[in-house]
């Protein structure tokens, strides 16, 4: 009778502990309660902490620098399923409340990550994605501008959400923007052919701007994205048009991380260009041991060893796209760009740092000293 009650006893114990867990696993009443006052957002019971702390993450990364007082969102249910569904999510109308239910693999590191990866499990394109696609198709009151979505499209919308937090307009064809960018790049390049985003395509764009610091969202010279057919290069970022251009290849990339790289790299040159001043770019170009070389292919040369470059391309050219390689890296795979080069990380982590704060309006860096 003795053990039958102790058995009894563990049982009981160990069901309680168990339900300890669970709750201690739960998400917080602060985050919980941001989500329902700011974004009209319940969690189901199943949302596990660091999940629920991810979702209201990307509402806020999605909603920065709107410059709205009030958001006004329809209310929403959101839930975690085992389910395999198209684009890992299911969004449902019934009686005026959307219903969201997520793929729960989308909280995982995708297998294309590397095991060494330093990205966080939950920061990645496929919820951004989610959180867009519910976004747009119910984000419907800002105190500047009314969206009008017609006939169940959210095209007005990703559209509008990218030129407010990135000030970016889409380049199209037979538009005045188009001919002027493509006579500016004609000589460099000949004729661009054109073709258009899929929203997913800018969704993905956008997941991946989400990882620069909030100062530097915005940079006034990068005005247009452009998507081309037969491009030369997976990406191209081209300072005298005030355009990044993509390949529309470049979307169908399986290796995320190597997606990731490319958008930011491109990003990147930008920066270079207008956000550090001609004695930076020098520090720079002597952190890597470049040297002005008019005859070398590239016009520039340095003797210094390739394991002191984060990739064999930063290594291979010119300063310029050693930062972009090395700023690409320092996003995804910070340990990698630290490991290859600590002054150079701690070169980029200053530049960054000076940016980190949405507040203030870009300008170039002096210097990076306080």
């Amino acid at each position: 009778m003795r053990i039958f009650c102790k058995v009894i006893l563990f049982i009981i114990i160990t069901i309680q502990l168990g339900c300890s867990i669970v709750l201690f696993n739960g998400p917080s009443r602060e985050t919980v309660s941001q989500l329902k006052q700011k974004y009209a957002v319940k969690l189901a019971s199943t949302w596990r902490a660091e999940q629920a702390d991810a979702l209201l993450e990307t509402f806020n990364a999605i909603f920065l620098n709107t410059e709205d007082t009030t958001i006004s969102m329809t209310p929403s249910v959101w839930e975690i399923s085992n389910k395999i569904l198209e684009d890992d999510v299911q969004i449902e109308s019934i009686k005026k409340l959307e219903h969201v239910t997520i793929r729960s693999d989308v909280f995982y590191i995708e297998e294309s990550q590397e095991e060494n990866s330093q990205v966080e499990p939950l920061s990645n394109q496929r919820l951004y994605r989610i959180v867009a696609q519910f976004v747009t198709k119910n984000w419907t009151n800002t105190p500047a501008v009314k969206l009008i979505l017609k006939d169940g499209t959210d095209r007005n919308a990703i559209e509008l959400v990218l030129e407010k937090m990135y000030g970016l307009s889409l380049v199209r064809k037979e538009t005045p923007e188009a001919q002027k960018i493509g006579q500016k790049l004609q000589k460099y390049i000949g004729q661009i052919h054109l073709t258009q985003f899929k929203n997913e395509e800018l969704m993905q764009l956008m997941s991946v701007y989400d990882k620069f610091p909030k100062g530097l969202n915005k940079i006034p010279k990068l005005k247009y994205l452009a998507l081309s057919q037969r491009a030369p290069y997976a990406g191209s970022a081209w300072i005298v048009a005030d355009c990044v251009e993509y390949a529309d290849r470049t979307f169908h990339i399986k290796n995320q991380n190597e997606f990731q790289r490319i958008i930011i790299h491109e990003k990147a040159h930008f920066l270079w260009e207008y956000a550090l001043n001609g004695k930076l770019r020098k520090q720079w170009s002597d952190l890597g041991g470049w040297q002005k070389t008019p005859k070398n292919r590239f016009g520039w040369s340095n003797t210094r060893s390739r394991k002191e470059f984060v990739t064999a391309y930063a290594h291979s050219k010119n300063p310029n796209e050693d930062w972009a390689e090395s700023v690409a890296y320092y996003l995804i795979h910070p340990d990698r760009l630290r490991s290859a080069s600590h002054t150079k990380y701690d070169f980029v982590d200053r530049v960054m740092q000076k940016y980190s704060d949405g507040s203030v309006p870009f300008k170039r860096l002096q210097q990076l000293e306080d």
